[in-house]
C-alpha cells in the first residue's frame, strides 16, 4: 500500500514536470532566439545617405533637418518632425504622426497611422490613408480614394475628389474655399456592334 502511494506520487510528479516542460520550453526558445526581430528602427546612416541630418530627440521622436525626399517604401515607427519641405515616395509607412515645417507632397498608397500637421501646403496623392487629422497652414489637396480618419483643417483652400472619405469633417480658413472634384469617367467603346 505504501509502495502504491509512492508510485502514484512519483507518477504525478513526473506528469507535472512534463506539463511544466511543455508549457515553458517554447518561451525559453523564443527568449534565446526570437523569430520576430521587433520593430524596424530607422538607421541614421540610411538617412545620411539621402543627405539629411538626423537628431533623435528620444526613442519616440525623430527630427530631420532640411528638405527631404523619401524613396518608395520607406518606413518610420517614430513621430517625425521635418524642419523643411518633405516629398514622400509611394507606399511609405509612418507608424505615428508627421509634422512638417514647410510644404509636403504625400505619394500614392502612403499610410500615416496618426496625424499630419504641416505649416505650408499639403498635396496628398491617390489612395493614401491618414488615420488621424490633417492640419495645414496653407492649402490642402486630396487625391482620389484618400481616407482621413479625423478632420481636415486648412488655412487656405481645400480641394478633394468626390471619392475621398473624411470622417471628422472639412474646415477651410476665413478666405478659403472647399472644392469637390468629380472623378473623371472614362467611356469605353462597345466591343459588340449592334446589328440591325
Amino acid at each position: 500500500m505504501l509502495n502504491d502511494g509512492l508510485v502514484l506520487l512519483l507518477g504525478l510528479l513526473f506528469v507535472l514536470a512534463g506539463f511544466i516542460f511543455v508549457l515553458f520550453v517554447p518561451s525559453l526558445l523564443e527568449i534565446r532566439k526570437p523569430r520576430d526581430k521587433g520593430p524596424r528602427k530607422v538607421k541614421d546612416a540610411t538617412l545620411e545617405r539621402l543627405g539629411v541630418k538626423v537628431r533623435m530627440l528620444n526613442e519616440d521622436f525623430v527630427r530631420l533637418l532640411g528638405d527631404l525626399s523619401l524613396p518608395d517604401g520607406f518606413e518610420f515607427e517614430e513621430n517625425v518632425v521635418v524642419e523643411g519641405c518633405l516629398r514622400v515616395g509611394d507606399r511609405c509607412h509612418f507608424g505615428k504622426s508627421v509634422k512638417v515645417l514647410g510644404d509636403v507632397t504625400v505619394g500614392c498608397g502612403v499610410v500615416i497611422d496618426e496625424n499630419l500637421v504641416v505649416k505650408g501646403k499639403i498635396n496628398v496623392l491617390d489612395e493614401a490613408v491618414i488615420g488621424g487629422s490633417v492640419d495645414a497652414g496653407g492649402g490642402v489637396r486630396l487625391g482620389e480614394k484618400v481616407f482621413v480618419g479625423g478632420a481636415v483643417a486648412s488655412g487656405g483652400d481645400i480641394e478633394l475628389f468626390e471619392n475621398c472619405e473624411v470622417v471628422g469633417g472639412v474646415m477651410a480658413g476665413e478666405r478659403g474655399t472647399v472644392r469637390v472634384l468629380k472623378v473623371p469617367r472614362i467611356e469605353f467603346p462597345s466591343a459588340i456592334e449592334d446589328v440591325g
